[in-house]
């Protein structure tokens, strides 16, 4: 039968073994395939799939993921730049290093505010940057924090979040003996964490509840909430939650008196704590524990073993205050009877707690320095008040003048403002005059085409109609020149109004218009289109319909009046950047004397450039004119 559990047993920890080895695997094939493809995103996104998977194991590694994964991150999408920067702030967290944790944490908050990081995750990073400000002794510093991101997450379901939360503040509330608060905040606690789906808040706020219990002395209930966490704990193979677990249930078992189950989870917490730094705050909260359990079953070497090295990491991560480690072991050796070192400790403990007491009093005196300066300050200012108020009275004569020379200076600036406006208005009236001429000019011209081409070509028609045998010849020439009007009017009817712009993109319906436009035989007409991690989609319609009408009457005088033989038409997309361009080898129309610019054309097109925000800009490069629209968009 033992030789069945071992086998079974060694089957279960080799499935484990291999699930998590494959787990691994996935990750490292991951970035194996980001690097060949040279893709920064997913290699950034490996990395950070790599920092998450050793984030419980070892941090060390964690943190070397996220430095490499941060190298290859874009600060200007939240996604995975944030969750790299948090779980590098973890990782200093893990391994003791409080200030930096507190530095990272805090960095880690105003990037995801720059970069609008949604609700949820951003009361994710509060709250652990307030489990710092705990861990540093800085509760008013915790509780803000905690307050903050539950305001984020207010009616937002987000029972992780809430969850953690919760615990930490019961947490908060423990450690400053408000146990009656603590209680109640660890119960709405793990009420919460039967709605998560993260299995480590599970852990957390069972494994807390458990503790703050045992401060309450309700020990069979402390232990009731323990053991599921525990049982989770080591399903999930989090040695960090399993080891909390383990200390509280030590507690509690020490308390009743039980030795064997004290022994039993001794053991348990090496092979736990074999698999986290030596420095964590996990490994030397259970080492304090320990050291109180083996005094009270009077293994006193032990204990003074185990307080040692607490010693040695007090700079590093542990709670207990000085005076308090150093009073346990001189009581450690004075049960040893080894009353030259109790009194050597005895009197390094008075010392520590006098220098705490020193500072406490340093405090005090400096804020009564202080009201002593602020009192000073007050005197000071009350002088300086009369001294203005005799300042005021002298100035107050010179202030009635002041006041007439505004006066008469406002005056003056309504009349040239006045001026202004109305000379604005006069040239407003004869642009506005000059723009309704044209657009009667193009009416007109509209007109022209419509009479002396469609319906010439209609009369032509009607009387070869008369003059034709029904035969099947005359039949598709008839059908050919009925083609050929339809075409005309698609041509003009395109001049009056475009496509909707729901229907096609901008691009799309230049690119017809192009292909569609009569030019002369001797003239070289180009088109392209280019757009660089943008849409046309993106273009609102209004923009496109804008740049539609331009880019007609730029091409219509161009092929009436430049007599170029190459004209080249380019549309991009670039960002937010919407830019047209044509340019032609003919002669410039935009000097004075000629016919296009001595029309509205380049006014209307100026007056259509603005008015969806754009700049129409003219030049002439190595004898080519080039007109350049350039419009940023807001998507």
């Amino acid at each position: 039968m033992k030789i069945l559990f071992l086998f079974l047993s060694f089957l279960f920890f080799g499935t484990v073994l291999h699930a998590q080895d494959a787990e691994l695997k996935g990750y490292q094939d991951e970035l194996t395939r980001a690097r060949k493809s040279q893709n920064s995103d997913s290699i950034a996104v490996a990395y950070c799939h790599l920092s998450e998977y050793y984030a419980y194991r070892y941090s060390d590694s964690a943190r070397y993921y996220c430095e490499e994964g941060l190298k290859y991150a874009h600060t200007a999408v939240p996604e995975p730049y944030i969750t790299l920067l948090i779980n590098l702030a973890e990782s200093y967290s893990t391994l003791g290093d409080m200030s930096e944790a507190i530095k990272r944490y805090s960095f880690a908050r105003s990037e995801a505010t720059r970069l609008q990081y949604d609700a949820v995750g951003m009361a994710g990073i509060v709250a652990s940057l307030g489990v710092n400000y705990r861990r540093v002794d800085m509760p008013d510093s915790a509780l803000a924090c905690y307050n903050e991101a539950l305001g984020l997450i207010e009616g937002l379901g987000a029972y992780d979040e809430r969850t953690q939360l919760l615990t930490n503040m019961a947490v908060l509330y423990a450690n400053t003996s408000r146990l009656q608060e603590a209680e109640t905040y660890i119960r709405n606690a793990v009420e919460a964490a039967k709605l998560c789906d993260d299995m480590d808040m599970v852990i957390y706020a069972g494994s807390t509840a458990g503790g703050i219990m045992v401060l309450q002395e309700k020990y069979e209930e402390a232990a009731q909430m323990l053991y599921p966490a525990l049982a989770k704990a080591r399903e999930q193979r989090k040695p960090k939650f399993e080891l909390k677990a383990i200390t509280y249930l030590l507690n509690i078992y020490n308390r009743m008196g039980r030795t064997d189950s004290v022994n039993h989870y001794m053991r348990e917490a090496e092979t736990a704590i074999a698999k986290l730094p030596a420095g964590s705050a996990e490994v030397l909260g259970y080492q304090e524990t320990l050291s109180m359990i083996l005094a009270t079953m009077k293994r006193y070497r032990e204990s003074l073993a185990m307080l040692q090295r607490i010693m040695e990491a007090k700079d590093v991560n542990s709670q207990a205050p000085l005076d308090k480690l150093l009073l346990r072991m001189a009581r450690n050796y004075d049960a040893l009877k080894d009353h030259e070192h109790a009194a050597e400790y005895y009197e390094r403990a008075y010392l520590a707690a006098d220098s705490l007491h020193r500072t406490r009093i340093d405090a005090e005196l400096s804020e009564l320095s202080m009201k002593y300066e602020n009192q000073e300050k007050a005197l000071e200012i009350a002088r300086l008040t009369q001294k203005q108020l005799e300042q005021e009275a002298r100035t107050m004569q010179w202030g009635i003048v002041a006041v007439v020379a505004i006066f008469a200076s406002l005056l003056l600036a309504f009349y040239y403002k006045s001026r202004h406006k109305r000379i604005k208005k006069e040239e407003e009236l004869k642009l506005a005059q000059s723009y309704i001429g044209g657009l009667e000019r193009e009416r007109t011209r509209l007109a022209k085409d419509l009479h002396d081409g469609v319906c010439n070509d209609l009369l032509g028609i009607g009387m070869q109609m008369q003059c034709m045998q029904p035969t099947n010849e005359s039949k598709h020439q008839l059908l050919n020149l009925l083609e050929q009007v339809r075409s005309d009017v698609r041509c003009i009817s395109h001049e009056l109004m475009p496509p909707k712009f729901q229907l096609t993109t901008l691009a799309e319906t230049i690119e017809a218009y192009v292909e569609q436009l009569f030019i002369p035989a001797s003239m070289q007409l180009a088109f392209s289109k280019e757009n660089e991690g943008a849409d046309w989609q993106q273009v609102p319609e209004q923009v496109a319909y804008e740049v539609y009408r331009i880019l007609q009457e730029l091409l219509s005088n161009v092929l009436k009046h430049s007599g170029a033989t190459e004209v080249c038409v380019n549309l991009s997309l670039n960002g937010r950047l919407l830019t047209l361009q044509i340019a032609n080898n003919g002669k410039s129309f935009t000097s004075a004397g000629t016919a296009a610019a001595k029309g509205i054309g380049l006014t209307t097109i100026q007056e259509r450039a603005k008015a969806v925000g754009g700049v129409l800009a003219i030049d002439v490069q190595s004898g080519r004119q080039v007109f350049k629209l350039d419009i940023p968009l807001s998507i």
